[in-house]
C-alpha cells in the first residue's frame, strides 16, 4: 500500500480523484499483491519439474484430448470434490506437462500442490521411517490439496512402499485430490503392484471419482 501511495503522490492523474477511489486503489493494489506473493509461494513450494502453461496445452487431435473436457477441469472444482486424475501415455506423450498445467491451474485457484516423483517419495518414507520422521513426510504429502504423483509404474517397488502408498491415498480421500501420471495403463496396476489386496486397495482410492486421460500421438519431445 506504501508503493500505491508513492505512486499516487508521484502522478498527477490521482489529484483529482475522490478520497474513496484513492482507497480503493490502495486497497486493489495491495490485494494484487498479496494474491502474487501467495502464488509465488504456493510455486516455490509446489517444487514442481516443468512450470507449464495452461493455455500451452497441445489439443492436436492426434492426442486425443478433448479441449472442453480439459477446460472444465482447469476450473478445479474436482479438487474441491477431492476427485483424482489418471493420465497415461508413452514417453514424451506429455503426461507430466498436462499434469503441471492443472497444478499451475490450482495454484492460481489459491490452492496448495505438492509435485514428486513416485519412486524417490516412496524412497523417501523409506528412511523416514528410519529417523522417525515418517508421521511428519506423510502429513505434508496429505495436506497439499493436490498430490501430484509423476512416473508411476516406472520401476519396482518394495512392499514397504506398496504399503506407504496406500496409507498416503487412505489419508488423501476426502482430503484432497491426486493426479497419478506414467506409461502403465491402469488395467496393468494390479500386475505392477503384484500383491492382490494392496493392490487392490491402492487402486480402489485412485479410480474413486477419477478422471483419466491416455495420451497418444508422437513424442512430443522429438518435436523439439
Amino acid at each position: 500500500m506504501v508503493k500505491a501511495f508513492d505512486q499516487q503522490l508521484g502522478s498527477s492523474a490521482f489529484s483529482a480523484m475522490p478520497f474513496e477511489e484513492r482507497l480503493d486503489h490502495l486497497a486493489a493494489m495491495e490485494e494484487h499483491e498479496r494474491d502474487h506473493r501467495t502464488r509465488r509461494r504456493l510455486l516455490r513450494q509446489a517444487k514442481f519439474k516443468i512450470v507449464a502453461d495452461p493455455r500451452e496445452i497441445n489439443f492436436e487431435a492426434q492426442r486425443g484430448l478433448d479441449r472442453a473436457y480439459v477446460a472444465e477441469l482447469l476450473t478445479c472444482g474436482w479438487i474441491r470434490r477431492c476427485d483424482n486424475v489418471l493420465i497415461t501415455g508413452p514417453a514424451g506423450s506429455g503426461k507430466s506437462f498436462l499434469g503441471s498445467a492443472f497444478g499451475a491451474a490450482a495454484i492460481d485457484c489459491g490452492l496448495s500442490v505438492r509435485y514428486v516423483r513416485t519412486n524417490p517419495i516412496l524412497e523417501q518414507m523409506a528412511l523416514a521411517h528410519i529417523d522417525g520422521s515418517i508421521s511428519k513426510l506423510r502429513h505434508s504429502l496429505i495436506s497439499a490439496s493436490l498430490l501430484i504423483l509423476d512416473d508411476f509404474g516406472i520401476a519396482p517397488i518394495t512392499l514397504r512402499a506398496k504399503e506407504d502408498l496406500l496409507e498416503l491415498l487412505e489419508g488423501r480421500i476426502d482430503a484432497g485430490s491426486t493426479i497419478v501420471m506414467g506409461q502403465l495403463a491402469p488395467e496393468e496396476w494390479h500386475d505392477y503392484l503384484d500383491a492382490p489386496h494392496l493392490a487392490d486397495a491402492i487402486i480402489d482410492r485412485l479410480f474413486q471419482r477419477s478422471h483419466r486421460f491416455a495420451l497418444k500421438g508422437t513424442s512430443m519431445r522429438m518435436r523439439l
